[in-house]
């Protein structure tokens, strides 16, 4: 029987431009978008969490990629008509906004010609992509790009005589034009040609150093260094100007080059390369066979529309985290996992969807959180290829919600005593002290965040003495709120206002709607965060739009196009209203994610949304820290799934017609559900979970 290549149902440009998910109808014409308007996303090569990745560099916001101009909110200004290209770079961030790191290094240029005019933009002629392979045309030279394990591998056919292929070693970051923000110099460097065909460079980017190793091949070759775009002698420089670098002389019309790099040594990165050894369409079938080995965990059946969309998500949702194993990182080592970025993004979904299906993995990432907390004596929100930890303000003890995630799903390495350590850990800062001694943060969403963690862990932990420390620290969620039921006007908020944040999913959700006033009261609040019964808003979509944003007093949900309040849907729940979730699901799956490079409502954020839409269609979602899957509305009509433990969950939605989009029933095993939740260690075992769907 043939095998399906779920690798043809995958669209790696999905997302990579402005989004066109706008409505003048219906529910998602009610929701308002505060964030910016594109998915951030980009068609680079590279594996399932691979450590290496390269794709075509244009100094694009905020990947490398594309043409946009840095942007957080309304319309995208660009920096040019037409798509173009300067070389091609590694290490890339995936769907994030303003991160502060932006990697992009050791762009490699293939061009003719004087070596000043090597990174000249070139026309991007055409170009396709599949997962694990990237191909552009340009100039009358053939591009193509894959990966193998931790090294990049170009091909480049050139059409004429003369081809040259030239590597910048001093880009770190974006466009020079974006600002010192965005683009960095590469310190303390050191270059080195150790033959015609063998390069070696190490030099601090971001604060790290990194060692890469590149080796050509090609009917015969030449190498000289260069400095400020001027040819120069020797074999061996240091502290050069930039840019700088070495460019090859190719003779012959393709040349094979494999770049890898290490944080530890020289020779980690060349035994890298030179443990790469096929020839480059072996290598695309390589990365073909092992996406399409992850991306078969996930096995639907659904409309043809829903099964690209499906699965353009699930290969977007499984390129972060980056597996570092072998690796250093600010004295992180052994099980070492970095692009974090940020637990603020991936911890509602992103990491559980890894802990459900893809056990290797979701080993590493406990182990690699839990060194990380060893070794700072923190998790910071954010923990990537730099010396600098961003976006602080976000929230706080998020790691702590995915390593009981990751326990009561049953991952190798999940333990407790782990996380008692992590917390106490993460109790024992200073920017914890005014929290203990007085309930309060300064922003209000960080009171939730450690009150709700403090409760996970204790309710896992049999330490007497750190369990009745954690429920009294659990006890100040309610500092958080007003009298009026919703999150309190004292605090400021990010990425929303108080509305934004009063309906996250919480463990004690009972005593939170009971705050509220009960749950009729707390479904009207929730009808009218969602829009039902209110008139359509008009999105802005304007340059420079933060301001009137800003403004904005509609106090609506943000339509899947932010992390803030993605999950709130699920409140309804509590509310005893599934069929207002089931609705809100409906429009999700159909109409906020379409296809193609626009069909992201929003930032994807390391996989955020992309992971968010997995399990939307499924009809799961997992309520982080608490032990529970909650149940939704399935949008497909099968699912198998292969779970970590070595059981399969099946999935199966019956239904008379399309306009049955609601929930009646639920069984998992055949024994009936009378409430909307699963515990996360019954899932694991695996069986069937069958919903029997009614109109609405």
């Amino acid at each position: 029987m043939k095998k399906t290549d779920y690798c043809k149902l995958v669209d790696v440009f999905y997302g990579n431009g402005e989004t066109d998910r706008f409505f003048d109808d219906g529910l998602a014409s009610k929701w308002f978008y505060i964030k910016a308007l594109c998915g951030n996303t980009t068609p680079h090569a590279t594996l399932p969490f691979g450590k290496m990745s390269v794709g075509a560099y244009s100094g694009g916001y905020p990947t490398g990629y594309g043409l946009h101009y840095p942007n957080s909110c309304g319309g995208i200004k660009k920096l040019a008509k037409e798509p173009y290209v300067i070389g091609f770079s590694h290490l890339h961030q995936s769907g994030t906004g303003a991160i502060q790191y932006y990697y992009n290094y050791a762009i490699v240029s293939p061009f003719y010609g004087d070596i000043a005019n090597f990174n000249e933009p070139k026309k991007l002629r055409s170009k396709q992509a599949k997962p694990g392979y990237y191909k552009a045309e340009i100039d009358d030279i053939v591009c193509e790009l894959s990966v193998s394990n931790n090294v990049a591998v170009h091909k480049y056919t050139f059409e004429k005589n003369g081809g040259r292929i030239a590597i910048d070693f001093s880009n770190n970051g974006l466009c020079k034009e974006f600002g010192n923000s965005y683009f960095t110099e590469v310190s303390e460097s050191e270059i080195e040609i150790l033959n015609n065909n063998e390069i070696a460079f190490s030099g601090v980017f971001s604060g790290i150093r990194l060692h890469f190793f590149v080796s050509i091949e090609s009917e015969s070759a030449s190498v000289k260094l260069f400095e400020k775009n001027v040819e120069r002698s020797g074999v061996y420089a240091k502290n050069m100007l930039s840019p700088y670098g070495v460019v090859f002389d190719v003779i012959g019309d393709t040349a094979q080059l494999k770049v890898g790099y290490s944080t530890v040594s020289r020779a980690l990165a060349i035994k890298s390369v030179r443990e790469v050894a096929e020839k480059f369409e072996n290598v695309v079938k390589k990365a073909n066979d092992t996406w399409n080995e992850y991306l078969s965990v996930f096995s639907i059946k659904a409309s043809e529309d829903i099964m690209q969309k499906f699965y353009s998500n699930l290969y977007h949702s499984l390129i972060k985290p980056t597996d570092m194993t072998g690796e250093r990182v600010l004295g992180v080592d052994g099980e070492c996992i970095t692009d974090f970025a940020t637990f603020w993004d991936q911890y509602k979904t992103v990491l559980p969807l890894i802990f459900l299906s893809y056990p290797k993995m979701g080993e590493k990432i406990v182990k690699g959180i839990v060194n990380i907390s060893k070794t700072l004596g923190k998790i910071p929100c954010s923990f990537g290829l730099s010396n600098v930890f961003p976006c602080e303000e976000q929230a706080k003890m998020l790691a702590i919600f995915s390593l009981c995630d990751a326990y009561f799903m049953g991952v190798d390495g999940a333990n407790v005593f782990d996380i008692e350590e992590c917390i106490q850990r993460e109790l024992d800062r200073d920017d914890y002290k005014d929290f203990i001694a007085s309930g309060y943060f300064e922003r209000f969403t960080h009171i939730l965040d450690v009150s709700d963690a403090c409760l996970s862990v204790a309710n896992i932990t049999n330490n007497e003495k750190l369990k009745d420390r954690l429920i009294d620290l659990s006890k100040y969620w309610i500092n958080a709120y007003s009298s009026d039921g919703l999150m309190s006007n004292k605090s400021k908020y990010y990425e929303g206002d108080r509305y934004t944040y009063s309906f996250r999913l919480q463990s004690n959700m009972e005593d939170r709607v009971e705050l509220a006033g009960g749950k009729e009261k707390f479904a009207v609040m929730l009808d009218n965060f969602f829009g039902f019964g209110g008139q359509s808003v008009k999105q802005i979509t304007h340059l420079n739009a933060y301001d009137d944003i800003a403004q904005t007093q509609y106090h609506r949900f943000e339509g899947f196009n932010n992390e803030c309040d993605m999950e709130t849907p699920y409140a309804y729940i509590y509310a005893d209203r599934h069929d207002r979730l089931c609705e809100i699901m409906h429009e999700c799956i159909n109409r906020s994610f379409g296809l193609g490079v626009s069909g992201l409502p929003g930032n994807n954020d390391s996989g955020g949304l992309s992971s968010l839409f997995v399990f939307n269609a499924l009809g799961l979602f997992p309520k982080s820290g608490s032990g529970v899957f909650l149940i939704g509305s399935p949008q497909i009509d099968e699912a198998s799934i292969k779970l970590s433990g070595g059981n399969t969950l099946r999935i199966i939605r019956e239904r008379k017609s399309e306009n049955e989009i609601c929930v009646d029933k639920v069984f998992f095993n055949e024994k009936q559900l009378y409430v909307f939740k699963i515990s996360m260690q019954e899932i694991m075992k695996g069986g069937v979970l069958r919903f029997i769907m009614k109109s609405k």
